[in-house]
Order: structure tokens, then sequence, then C-alpha cells
């Protein structure tokens, strides 16, 4: 390996710009902070698209057969979520010593955060919903982040809120953006973090960059790999979780829909099963069926319904030596997803769905690969002095939410602090 050492030294060093790297590298470009954000993608122009997500989208196994998903571009994999906004679970936060209520209040000004206005919710959605009710489930509407002001009913994709935005104002502040960048690994002295090792794209070129601040935020999937790498040695040994998801979908006669935004409304069975609208906009269904090999149904779109089954399974599995990450799914967990496959059934059917199947079992998202006060303390640092983590893999498994927003106000916690 040929090494290339620039002397390039900066405020602050940030490795990734999905949720949490963006955000961070907005706020500190605010305080004219000199920042270098490494990304790993490239920053082409997002497009909804089959060969826009071709470009972008990545998978890692996290199970024998299952994988979780994974964009990389700039802003991470705001560029392929469905921009659900679960509330952060502040007091679970609180318990492990951080405060993200000023955080919260914050950004809860600034962001789009809403429920999806009735006009806006399509036919699909609101059968489900009906039939869901009819059966005695709290459904109810869910928190977006959508900007519904500048919906026109075709949008779908442009009112998400995406991390992007966030680089974007960074980068008008000053903030230098290196795409195609692969970080090995956090150069150190004496328990001291000083800087980071990468290649950009297939270049083998080792580049160096220093800085007083380093903030891992590349996800919970390379993060612990790097500070593994870096010589931390215990992460990891604690497992993660996935949240297994399976979808079902079914055809109601003389049903004829507008298009959705899917996930605004759902239910909690339980503790462990929740079930979630799964009505997706026409592209997204398209691009479903396919995965699904269903393509005959691309045609009949607006007959059909869709509900999501995610259950809660315990933390557990490992990092391999070689890098991999890798869990069990127990037969409680499959008697969790069977249970909520019944009920999704039986709502599904209440609605008049017929030709009911169920899509391939997903990854609601590998998290909590890292633990707080265990790996890194109450300030989000390492057991190297000013290495910080900030991103999915410090999420704690007790109240098990859809990240984004938590992340977004987990990072404006952070960046007050640096």
């Amino acid at each position: 390996m040929k090494y290339s050492d620039t002397g390039a030294h900066y405020d602050a060093i940030i490795v990734g710009s999905g949720t949490c790297g963006a955000t961070i590298a907005r706020e500190l470009s605010r305080k004219g902070r000199k920042v270098l954000l490494l990304e790993r993608g490239e920053n082409a122009p997002l497009k909804e698209s089959l060969l826009g997500y071709a470009k972008v989208s990545n998978e890692v196994h996290v199970t024998d057969k299952l994988k979780d998903l994974r964009a990389f571009t700039t802003g991470g994999t705001t560029a392929m979520y469905l921009a659900v906004a679960d509330l952060p679970p502040i007091e679970a936060f609180r318990k492990l010593g951080i405060d993200l209520t000023h955080a919260f209040e914050q950004v809860r000004e600034e962001l789009p955060i809403t429920e999806i206005a009735d006009e806006f919710i399509g036919a699909q959605a609101k059968k489900l919903g009906e039939s869901a009710r009819q059966l005695g489930y709290d459904w109810k509407k869910k928190l977006m982040l959508v900007d519904q002001s500048k919906f026109n009913s075709k949008n779908y994709y442009e009112v998400k809120w995406k991390a992007r935005t966030f680089v974007e104002e960074a980068l008008a502040n000053g903030v230098t953006l290196v795409n195609r960048a692969v970080v090995s690994k956090v150069i150190h002295e004496s328990k001291k973090a000083i800087g980071v090792e990468y290649t950009i794209g297939k270049k083998k070129d080792i580049q160096k960059a220093y800085g007083d601040k380093i903030i891992l935020a590349a996800g919970s999937l390379v993060t612990p790999l790097i500070l593994r790498d870096s010589g931390i040695r215990n992460v990891m040994n604690n497992g993660f979780y996935i949240n297994p998801s399976i979808g079902l979908l079914g055809a109601v006669s003389g049903l004829s829909s507008a298009e959705n935004f899917c996930g605004c409304m759902g239910a909690k069975m339980d503790d462990d099963i929740e079930l979630m609208d799964a009505n997706f906009h026409r592209f997204l269904f398209n691009v479903g069926m396919l995965v699904s090999a269903k393509p005959l149904r691309i045609a009949s779109y607006p007959k059909h319904i869709g509900i999501t089954v995610k259950v809660k399974e315990p933390v557990g599995g490992e990092l391999t030596e070689r890098g991999r990450f890798h869990k069990k799914l127990t037969d409680a967990d499959f008697q969790k997803l069977n249970k909520g496959v019944a009920a999704a059934n039986e709502i599904l059917k209440n609605a008049g769905a017929k030709r009911i199947f169920k899509t391939s079992l997903i990854s609601g998202g590998a998290l909590g690969t890292i633990k707080i006060r265990q790996h890194v303390d109450e300030k989000l640092e390492t057991e190297y002095h000013n290495l910080y983590v900030c991103d999915g893999s410090v999420l704690p498994d007790t109240d098990r939410v859809t990240p984004t927003l938590t992340l977004v106000c987990l990072a404006r916690h952070l960046s007050a602090a640096l």
C-alpha cells in the first residue's frame, strides 16, 4: 500500500453522511468549524427509479438468509426510506445519561414532522385502516417526515425529508465532502484519536486526514468494523437486533385508489409485534412485485392493499473475525411472526382481499451494535479520547422505534457538545 499524507487538518472529521453525519456536519459548519465529511457512496442526483435505487443500494447478510438493506450515497439511507418518524425514546436515553429533550424541541421546530392529512391518504390505506379498526385494532396515524405543503399528488419521493439537504447546507457553509471514501481505521496516539485513514474508490493509495474530533457516523454495520480495526476489541460483544419483518398483500375487487404514503398508519398488537400500513405508491409497489416475482400484479396496483408485520427479537449474534455480522432467529421469533401474519391475514380478508401472498422476510434494520455506557460513555465518546460514535450503532434495544427522527435528535445533542 502507498500512503498519501497531505497533512490536512480539520476541527472535525465525520465518517458517513447519513442522518447523523449530515446533521453534525451542518451544525458544526454553522459554528464556523472546519469539517471534513467522508462518504462511501457517490454524490449523483437522487432519483426514485430502478436504476437510481440500483446504483445506491447495498445489502449485508445479518443471518444466513436475511439481509439488511442500506444506501451508499450522500445522505445515506434516507435516499430510500419511507419517512416514518417515530418519536425518540426520551426516557430510554435519559436512563443512559443522555437528555434529548432540548434537541427534540429544536428538531421538531425545524423539520416537517406531522401526520399525513386525510386528503393525501389513498383509498387502499383507508380501506386497510377501516378493516383493522373494525376488528378492534388501535389503528392510527403515524408521524412522518414529509413536507405536505409541497405535495402535488405525484412527488411522493421529493417531499420526503432527506439527510442530503443538511449536507447541501453544510457544503454551502464551507464543509469539505469527499465521496467514494472508504475509511479503514482511526489514527490514534496514546489513546487519543487524531485522524483517519481512507482510500478513494478503487485506488489503493491510503489517504490520511487529521482532526481534533473524529465522529464515526458510518452506520451500525460499518462503525463497529472501523472501531475493531482501530484497536478497540470489545465492540459487538453483546450482539445486535434486526426487527424481522414480513409483508402481506392482497387484491380487493372494485377498489380503485390514488397513491399512498406507505407506513402512514399502524397499530401494536403487543410490545413485541407491530402491524404497519404497507400501501406503497406505484413505483415502490412495482419494485416490490418484481422482487417478489409477481410481475403480473403490477397492472392491478389500484386494487391491492398491504400490511407489514414487524416483530421484536432478542439482542444477540456476533461480529465474526472475518467481519461478518451473524445471528439466528429462534422458534420464539417465528412464533411472533406467525401470530402477526395471522392477524394481518385476518385484517386483509375482512377488507375483502383475495389472492393474498406473503413477501420474503426482511431485516427491519440491524441496530444497537454498540452499547452506551459500555463501548461509549454518556458523551458518546469511545475509550479513545476525541473519538465519538453517533449512528444506529448506539440505539438502545429497550424502546425500538423507526430510527430517523431519533438519530437527528442524537446528532443535534452531540453537536452541541463538540
